[in-house]
C-alpha cells in the first residue's frame, strides 16, 4: 500500500511540476498577445510553486510584467519591449503600459518586486543574457530618477532618498558588473547618489549626509559647488574645524569665482566671532574683526581682475552690521585707530561710488547727487579726524605708517570735495612729508 501512494504522489508531482512549466509558456504567449492580467496570473503562480520557484525563466518574466506594472503610461515611453528566442532568431515584442498599468493601484510595489524578481533571475542564471537587461533596466532607472526628481521638487526628501536608493541598488546587480564601461549610465547613477547626499541634508540628517557627501567628493562626476557648501555647512555644525578648513581650501581651488563659496566662508567665520563675543563680551578686536567680514561681504572683490565684484541684494544691510561692529569696539577700545579709520573708510567709500556715477552724469543729475555724495563726506571727516589724532599721539611707526597715509589722502580728497581749501594745503604738506 505504501508504495501504491508512493507513486501515486511522485506521479502527482511531474504532472505539477509540467503544469508550472506550462504557466511560464502561457505566460509569454499571453505577453506576445498583450494579455497582461493572464501572464501576471500565469507567472505569479510559476514563482509560488515549489517546481518552478528557482527557474531564472520565471523570474525573468516576473520582473519584466511587473516593470511594466510600475511603469507610469507616457507619451515617450508607451511600451516595454522584451525578446523571446524564436527559430528565427531573437524576436521583440511591446507590452504596453496602459493594459500593464491596470495592476498599478493594487501593486504599488510593483516596480520594487520587478527589481528582486530580476535580481533572483541573475543569481539563478550565472550566464544570463546582458543584453536582456541592459534592455529592460535602464527604463526602470530613468522611471526612478524621474520620481526622485519629482519627489525632490515637491520636498519630500525622505520619498526621493528611497528612490534613489533603488538605483544604487540596481547599480549592484551582478556584483556591479552589469553595467561596466556604460559612461552615460555611470554618470546618472553617479548624480542620483548626490541627490541622496541633498535630500538627507535637506532632510537635516547631517551624519547620513556626510557619509554620502564624503563619497561624492572623491568622484570627479559629483565634485559640485553644491557638495562642497553642504560638506562644509555639516562640518561647521558638527564644529570639526580641520576638516572645515581641509574642505573649504579644496572648495575655493576648484570654483574660485563661486560667491556661495565665498559667502558660506565668511558666515563661518561670523558665527566664530560671535561665539567668541559671547564668551570675551569686551574684547574690541572680535568686533573689529565681525565688521570687517560683513563689509567684505557687503563690497565683494573679483579675485582675477581686482576690481569689485556685483554687490548682494543686503548690501546696505550688511555695511549697516559693519558700522554698529566698529562703532562697539570704538566704545570698548577709544584709542584703537583701526575701528575709527574703517567707520571712516565705510562712509568715504560710499562717497566715492557716489562720485564715480556723478562723473559719468549729466549736469542736472550731478547737482541733484551731490548732496547726497557730501553728507556721506561729512560722515567720514570726524572718523578720520580722529584717526589722525590717535597715530600722531603715538607716533608714526611702520606699523601704521600707512593707515596715516591712508587718512591724511582720504582727508585731503574730503577737504577738496567739501570745498575746505586750507584743510586741504594742510593735508598736502602733511603727506609730502610722510616717507
Amino acid at each position: 500500500m505504501k508504495k501504491v501512494i508512493l507513486l501515486a504522489s511522485l506521479a502527482f508531482f511531474a504532472v505539477s511540476a509540467f503544469a508550472q512549466k506550462a504557466n511560464i509558456q502561457s505566460a509569454i504567449n499571453y505577453l506576445k498577445d498583450k494579455d497582461v492580467a493572464n501572464a501576471k496570473k500565469m507567472i505569479d503562480e510559476a514563482t509560488k510553486n515549489e517546481s518552478t520557484i528557482n527557474n531564472a525563466k520565471a523570474w525573468f518574466l516576473k520582473g519584466l510584467i511587473y516593470q511594466a506594472i510600475g511603469t507610469p503610461t507616457s507619451e515617450q515611453m508607451p511600451f516595454i519591449t522584451f525578446l523571446i528566442s524564436s527559430t528565427n532568431g531573437e524576436q521583440a515584442y511591446p507590452i504596453m503600459l496602459d493594459a500593464a498599468n491596470q495592476f498599478a493601484s493594487s501593486t504599488p510595489d510593483a516596480m520594487d518586486q520587478s527589481f528582486e524578481a530580476y535580481k533572483k533571475s541573475i543569481e539563478l542564471n550565472s550566464k544570463f543574457s546582458k543584453d536582456e537587461y541592459l534592455m529592460l533596466l535602464p527604463a526602470m532607472i530613468y522611471a526612478l530618477y524621474n520620481n526622485g526628481v519629482s519627489k525632490m521638487n515637491d520636498s519630500k526628501f525622505t520619498e526621493a532618498y528611497s528612490s534613489f536608493g533603488k538605483i544604487d541598488g540596481i547599480k549592484q546587480l551582478d556584483n556591479g558588473k552589469l553595467f561596466a564601461g556604460l559612461g552615460q549610465l555611470d554618470t546618472l547613477f553617479a548624480i542620483s547618489r548626490q541627490n541622496q547626499a541633498s535630500c538627507m541634508y535637506q532632510a537635516n540628517k547631517d551624519n547620513e549626509a556626510l557619509v554620502i557627501i564624503e563619497e561624492c567628493l572623491k568622484n570627479p562626476i559629483t565634485q559640485s559647488a553644491d557638495i562642497y557648501l553642504m560638506a562644509t555647512d555639516i562640518y561647521d555644525r558638527q564644529k570639526n574645524d580641520s576638516k572645515w578648513t581641509e574642505t573649504m581650501k579644496a572648495a575655493k581651488a576648484k570654483y574660485p569665482k563661486e560667491k556661495r563659496i565665498i559667502n558660506n566662508e565668511l558666515i563661518y567665520y561670523i558665527n566664530s566671532l560671535k561665539e567668541a563675543i559671547a564668551l570675551e563680551p569686551n574684547k574690541a578686536d572680535f568686533y573689529i574683526f565681525l565688521g570687517e567680514t560683513y563689509y567684505t561681504m557687503a563690497n565683494p572683490v573679483d579675485k582675477a581682475t581686482n576690481k569689485p565684484a556685483p554687490k548682494p541684494e543686503n548690501a546696505k544691510e550688511l555695511e549697516q552690521n559693519a558700522v554698529t561692529n566698529y562703532t562697539k569696539a570704538s566704545e570698548l577700545d577709544p584709542k584703537n585707530t583701526y575701528p575709527q579709520f574703517n567707520l571712516g573708510l565705510v562712509y568715504y567709500n560710499a562717497a566715492k561710488e557716489i562720485t564715480d556715477v556723478m562723473n559719468k552724469a549729466d549736469d542736472k543729475k550731478f547737482v541733484e547727487m551731490k548732496p547726497g555724495r557730501d553728507a556721506l563726506i561729512e560722515k567720514a571727516l570726524p572718523y578720520f579726524e580722529k584717526t589722525k589724532t590717535l597715530i600722531e599721539a603715538e607716533g608714526v611707526k611702520d606699523e601704521n605708517k600707512d593707515m596715516y597715509k591712508n587718512t591724511i589722502s582720504g582727508l585731503m580728497q574730503s577737504y577738496q570735495v567739501t570745498g575746505k581749501a586750507e584743510k586741504e594745503k594742510e593735508m598736502q604738506k602733511i603727506l609730502s612729508g610722510v616717507k
